[in-house]
């Protein structure tokens, strides 16, 4: 059975959620004049992670568009070839489709997608999001390796 491991910021920002202490937020009037900021998570890989084990990245605001060109994972080499998909449980690779992470290296999420208009259109969150990692493929996966995700995103609150 594939396993669900969350990481420390989507743990830290699920419990900000729940206590209130998260500020509110709301969808953009338009898609113009937002402010880019970045999510910044990891993840250790561990002997026991294989294909199809998901992971709880991080949550996205509430009306954000997520920049794909300047998100990226990164990593010194992951000891296997490495597959992902990055998205949330509605659209599992809506983010990165087959991030391919070997011999170390940074990936950006929009360098996987492709040319399709439901792939590259923009569409603001519509509440708070989890972004959601698949291992979707893996070799045998080496213990205690970090990958490095940047989630770059249009902030129009």
């Amino acid at each position: 059975m594939a396993a669900l491991t969350n990481t420390t910021l989507f743990t830290n920002q699920a419990a900000a959620l729940l206590d209130g202490s998260e500020r509110p937020t709301r969808s953009p009037s338009s898609l113009t004049g937002g402010t880019l900021k970045c999510l910044l998570a990891t993840f250790t890989t561990a002997t026991t992670n294989a294909t199809g084990d998901t992971f709880n990245l991080c949550y996205l605001p509430k009306g954000v568009v997520v920049s794909r060109g300047n998100s990226h994972v990164s990593c010194v080499d992951p000891g296997t070839t490495l597959t992902l998909d990055i998205g949330t449980s509605a659209n599992t690779d809506v983010y990165a489709d087959g991030i391919i992470l070997a011999d170390g290296k940074t990936v950006t999420f929009g360098s996987t997608l492709a040319g399709a208009e439901a792939d590259l259109a923009f569409a603001a969150t519509t509440d708070n999001t989890p972004v959601i990692v698949t291992i979707a493929d893996a070799g045998t996966v080496s213990a205690n390796k970090v990958l490095y995700f940047t989630i770059a995103y249009w902030d129009f609150n």
